[in-house]
């Protein structure tokens, strides 16, 4: 056998078993993973079938599970748990295109496009990604242009919004535009230039489960930072450890307002169409919000599914418990306030220590609400 083939059929073997598949399971894998290979003139051409894309989809597809047990566990492709090395996450397709990029002098994290699958199975939950299409999961709506079109990646501010000569400025050392309505920062927003807006549920839903995946929980005040959530007031973006993959200030600081989620006077879910998310199209989702009008931790998320929605992906409480200890997700939600549309926020702020975090929701605000602990940040699709 030649060497170059003995290398590429190890290299096929090693990708596989890096995913946590059995060694003779893995071995099989690799086989037919091979099969679709044909060497020819010293060049190598891959033809894929439909039935191959699947077996490529698992070597990349990780997720994480919430057990029965009540501890978060990473997973591969077949649900086996692992502890995943950070080479893992260096060399996944998804995880290390993952990066910093300067747009229009404005200061930004780009994440590639991926496909997502949520479980639930009695007391277990599970989100899995992949790179690829692969069986049961769908392209994560943040990915999902206003037309429809696919979108290669989102462009994520690396920090909150600040300002400079009146208009959004994104960058180090900036402190958070903060004082303006809903409706003035998405006009703040889409005033940078085509293809702006604010940041939606969609794009925090897409950096929250990579973030879990990554870290092995959703407790990032722990696994990260505690952030600028004791007090001392707002600080200028980059000025905390709440970071992740480049993005600050995730959690404290001030509260961050996000589009494409409000909760209607009645208490019914309304989102952004999954299919055309940021075009106009909501979906009363006909879901009435589990906790109303009460504060707390999550126990549980809703998780319904239907016409152009799907709230499996959002992170959103089902109930809420007053016992951190009890909770699925020790971060803090804020309930709706009953008989008025409400808008949401995100992460908390300077002053709300363990309740603050990358899961932290606020659903009491109307969109004209305004204060000096709320801002906003800026995102695009490309």
């Amino acid at each position: 056998m030649l060497t170059n083939e003995m290398q590429m059929r190890a290299e096929l073997l090693g990708k596989v078993l890096a995913t946590g598949i059995e060694p003779l399971t893995a071995l099989d894998h690799a086989r037919k993973l091979w099969d679709f290979i044909d060497y020819g003139n010293n060049m190598i051409s891959v033809t894929v079938t439909d039935d191959a894309a699947d077996i490529f989809a698992e070597c990349d597809i990780i997720g994480i599970r919430h057990g029965a047990d009540g501890q978060w566990h990473r997973i591969a492709a077949n649900r086996v748990v692992y502890d995943a090395e950070p080479a893992v996450f260096a060399s996944h397709p998804i995880y290390s295109r993952i990066g910093p990029i300067c747009v229009d002098d404005q200061h930004l994290v780009e994440i590639p496009a991926f496909y997502v699958r949520t479980e639930r199975t009695g007391d277990e939950q599970t989100w899995l990604v992949s790179s690829r299409p692969a069986g049961g999961f769908i392209l994560h709506p943040a990915f999902r242009n206003p037309d429809g079109s696919v979108a290669k990646a989102i462009r994520i501010g690396a920090y909150a919004a600040g300002q400079r000569d009146g208009d959004v400025a994104v960058g180090a050392g900036l402190k958070p535009w903060t004082s303006v309505s809903f409706d003035a920062a998405q006009e703040r927003c889409e005033a940078i230039g085509p293809g702006w807006r604010m940041w939606s549920i969609y794009d925090l839903s897409a950096i929250q489960i990579l973030a879990m995946i990554e870290m092995g929980g959703t407790d990032m005040q722990d696994l990260i930072g505690r952030g600028q959530v004791d007090g001392g007031g707002v600080v200028a973006g980059g000025d905390s450890r709440a970071r992740w993959r480049g993005i600050h200030e995730l959690w404290g600081n001030v509260w961050q307002m996000v589009d494409g989620l409000r909760i209607a006077a009645d208490g019914t879910i309304n989102v952004w169409s999954i299919d055309r998310p940021g075009s106009g199209e909501w979906v009363s989702t006909g879901v009435q919000y589990g906790p109303g009008g009460d504060h707390g931790y999550p126990v549980s998320l809703h998780s319904e599914r239907g016409n152009g929605f799907d709230l499996s992906l959002l992170f959103l409480p089902s109930e809420v418990t007053s016992d951190q200890d009890d909770a699925l997700i020790g971060d803090w939600v804020w309930g709706h306030w009953e008989g008025r549309e409400t808008v949401a926020y995100c992460g908390g702020s300077w002053g709300l220590g363990v309740n603050a975090g990358v899961f932290a929701l606020n659903l009491t605000h109307a969109r004209s609400s305004t204060g000096t602990h709320i801002g906003f940040r800026p995102a695009f699709a490309i």
